[in-house]
């Protein structure tokens, strides 16, 4: 890989990492926010991928990789059953709403 490929790769990582972190904080819509994790974790293994090609350790990069996929898979199911049983609760998927839920 090229100079310029591996400074594409990573800016298109600190790019997501940008773009994930400005979505999770800056939105008031629960599906905003969980879209802005996914891509924070996009960008976290693309980040493992590009360590790995330059330390020339890929085998340990994608091993981290595949477990960071599966635990964002598992992290994406439960965040989504949770908005379903907030909306059926409350009727709205508003940051604001959750947060003057009590126990």
């Amino acid at each position: 890989m090229t100079d310029l490929a591996l400074a594409i790769v990573g800016f298109g990582a600190v790019a997501l990492l940008g773009i994930g972190f400005i979505a999770l904080v800056g939105k008031k819509s629960l599906v905003k926010v969980l879209l802005g994790l996914e891509v924070l974790g996009k960008a976290a293994t693309l980040t493992f991928v590009l360590g790995g090609f330059l330390t020339d350790t890929m085998d340990r990069a994608q091993a981290i990789v595949f477990t960071v996929i599966v635990i964002e898979v598992i992290v994406a199911a439960l965040a989504l059953a949770m908005m379903v049983n907030v909306y059926r609760t409350t009727g709205s998927l508003s940051v604001d709403t959750i947060r003057g839920m009590r126990g």
